[in-house]
């Protein structure tokens, strides 16, 4: 209950991971004192004490540096452009690839000896067969 709690406020934090990790360690302990203080305390008496993860993250949020905010941000759209310009090259890729096959009629089949399988024969006559010797 408490680690769920704050795992999610942990993920909605934007700030250097160690102001993070000093945030969330106070988070813990006093969680774990009002715990230790109302023993029979459920998730929702969590939240309804502490904030939902949101306003929580939140206000701890306002505890960090501007700039060290701004800077944490910065890295990760930096990483996730990284990430969607790789993905982008990646399906480019495979979208020629299918492109070349499409335009080829499907199947490229590259011979490099002079013994053809007999299953070959059984392949449409759309496919091609390139055959090179060596």
């Amino acid at each position: 209950m408490k680690e769920r709690y704050l795992h999610s406020v942990r993920i909605l934090m934007d700030c250097p991971s160690r102001e993070k990790e000093h945030l969330l360690s106070r988070l813990s302990n006093a969680i774990t004192v009002y715990l230790g203080d109302v023993p029979e305390a459920s998730e929702s008496d969590i939240v309804s004490n502490f904030g939902t993860p949101e306003e929580c993250a939140a206000r701890l949020l306002d505890e960090c540096t501007p700039a060290a905010l701004a800077t944490e941000r910065q890295k990760k759209s930096r990483s996730h452009r990284t990430f969607m310009t790789v993905l982008a090259v990646l399906l480019a890729v495979a979208l020629g690839f299918v492109m070349y096959l499409w335009s080829n009629g499907g199947l490229v089949i590259i011979q490099t000896n002079d013994r053809a399988p007999t299953f070959w024969n059984d392949y449409p006559s759309e496919h091609i067969i390139y055959s090179y010797d060596e």
